[in-house]
């Protein structure tokens, strides 16, 4: 445990105190395997993953095995620890990391690689996997980037591709009679891991034996995996300080530029019946007052009526409010009212994504603009004051006139609400840069330069500055969406790249206020990389560096999507 007096010199010591409620305590010497599963930013947003908690709970779930936590310290304990050599430790134990027997990271977006390379650092263990012994824990990781792993593969033993509640357990039963005497050492280890499917260790990728493509895991019997029977409760605020209930996997919509549908694919549903009674069984065990009911596209799901219906009558009384994100406005006009009867009304969030019709069917995102006027009709009468859209800008095919209807379209929405109360509605505007992702139909395509989405930044802000009723709009950084897009689509040689601005101070790069481009352009110039090159457009079906990760999408169906994309007209 950290020291009392570091702990009052640092903001939120709270990150770094083990005891939360339904913590899970194992005693080690009793285990079979000890993992720790890291998550490479701060406790408010690790603990804040659904996927993070699913792992915890699946694994201690098993007796011979133990999972407990760790998280990357905020700067000024980051810095502290540095100072007086003080390891990265477990949460749960304060056990240092080097000594579990497997670390495994979650990889959840490109711009957290600086702070794989810090855990690892602060907790003593080789940042590459070749300088590794036998003596050290295995490195593992999982997550969505995983799609492409290359660019960090230097830094980790083994990935598992896809879906990882039933693989890990495949993992850790290797790692454990591997300590038991059966195919000892690092080497043997690997080349055992390799065989499991959907794991990849990149050390032996082209050796005899050693599978030429990763078929990703898909999890067969989803409502083991998500029948959660424990759910931590923090002591300090986290982003998503509420119970998270994942009700279905995949998305059967096929937006051209989403990169998720590839991770989560094919759909599967968790049954009502299954989320009411996790619903029950978390509610009694921490009295949180916010459900909110998750997947990629949650008015997809066949029962969502009666599960909406079933929760509010379960927590009528109890001061308990329902969230429903991912809503498609035309899933909503069926029965409007009771949906909103039954939702806290703070905001509805959708996302256009793009502002004119033409460009929405360009990029494959299928919504009737006059479905979204007329639920807004009815939310505003429902009591809402607020509307949340996304849009992406950079998109394929993008205009000027694109970007002014963005405007337009937020401007109308807003004045709708001057039918019920005179006033118009806030609208809050996210304007994202488009990546270009792997396993995407727009994977081949080119993704638009810093200077050109500076300059339709700028002009958005000129529009919006003349748009009717209360628009607010937010931007993301192009320099932050550049390095992502390289770090996304790039290969082995930006190891190096990334260990170099590690080693230059780079860290919580997806923190707008420590980012620091001229780390990166530096470390892009020594080792002689123009990161511009893995943003260049290729000729539609020629071959991709992430193309022996296979996501179960059938073979040609993003070939053919991008194909119809690129022919569509401006």
């Amino acid at each position: 445990m950290f020291d009392k007096d570091l702990l009052l010199s640092v903001s939120k010591p709270g990150r770094y105190t083990d005891g939360e409620v339904n913590a899970v305590h194992k005693d080690l010497s009793r285990v079979r395997v000890k993992a720790c599963l890291c998550f490479p930013d701060t406790y408010e947003i690790g603990m804040s993953h659904l996927g993070l908690r699913i792992l915890y709970d699946v694994i201690n779930r098993c007796p011979e095995y133990a999972a407990e936590r760790s998280f990357h310290p905020w700067v000024d304990m980051a810095d502290r620890m540095k100072a007086d050599g003080i390891p990265l430790t477990s949460l749960e134990s304060n056990l240092p990391l080097r000594e579990f027997d497997v670390v495994g990271f979650s990889l959840q977006y490109e711009l957290s690689y600086t702070n794989v390379l810090g855990m690892l650092s602060l907790a003593g263990i080789p940042l590459s996997a070749s300088e590794r012994g036998d003596q050290d824990p295995l490195v593992i990781a999982g997550g969505p980037c995983c799609l492409n792993p290359d660019p960090m593969a230097a830094f980790i033993d083994a990935f598992i591709i896809g879906e990882a509640e039933e693989a890990v357990l495949e993992v850790l039963e290797k790692v454990a009679q591997s300590k038991q005497g059966a195919g000892r050492g690092r080497r043997n280890l690997l080349q055992t891991l390799a065989s499991l499917p959907g794991v990849y260790v990149p050390a032996l990728r082209g050796e005899g034996g050693s599978p030429g493509t990763i078929v990703k895991r898909v999890v067969k019997d989803l409502e083991k995996v998500l029948d959660l029977q424990s759910w931590i409760v923090p002591y300090i605020e986290i982003v998503h300080d509420r119970l998270s209930l994942e009700i279905m996997r995949g998305c059967p919509n096929t937006c051209r530029f989403c990169q998720a549908r590839s991770s989560f694919y094919p759909v599967r549903l968790l049954k009502a019946e299954k989320v009411l009674e996790c619903a029950r069984r978390l509610y009694r065990q921490t009295g949180y007052e916010e459900i909110s009911l998750l997947s990629l596209s949650s008015s997809d799901h066949p029962q969502l009526g009666y599960l909406v219906d079933s929760l509010a009558r379960e927590f009528r009384g109890k001061g308990v409010s329902l969230s429903l994100p991912s809503v498609r406005a035309k899933d909503m006009l069926g029965d409007v009212s009771r949906v909103f009867s039954t939702l806290r009304k703070t905001s509805l969030t959708f996302a256009p994504e793009a502002g004119s019709e033409r460009l929405r069917q360009v990029i494959g995102k299928g919504i009737d603009i006059e479905d979204l006027f007329r639920v807004g009709r009815q939310a505003f009468g429902a009591g809402y004051r607020l509307l949340k859209l996304y849009f992406m800008i950079g998109l394929p095919t993008e205009t000027e006139e694109d970007l002014k209807q963005i405007v337009d379209l937020c401007g109308r929405l807003s004045e709708l609400k001057r039918e019920t109360d005179k006033k118009p509605a806030r609208v809050n505007v996210s304007l994202s840069n488009f990546i270009p992702k792997p396993h995407t139909a727009f994977q081949w395509h080119r993704m638009a330069s810093v200077e050109e989405l500076e300059a339709k930044q700028a002009d958005l802000r000129r529009f919006f500055k003349r748009a009717r009723g209360f628009v607010v709009p937010s931007f993301h950084p192009p320099r932050l969406s550049f390095l992502e897009g390289v770090l996304s689509r790039g290969d082995r040689r930006l190891a190096d790249v990334i260990r170099a601005a590690f080693e230059a101070g780079a860290r919580f790069d997806a923190w707008g206020d420590f980012f620091d481009f001229g780390l990166w352009q530096k470390a892009f110039h020594d080792c002689g990389i123009d990161p511009m090159g893995y943003l260049a457009g290729r000729p539609v079906g020629d071959p991709l560096v992430w193309d022996f990760i296979d996501t179960g999408v059938p073979p040609g169906f993003l070939l053919k999507e991008a194909q119809v994309a690129q022919s569509q007209t401006i």
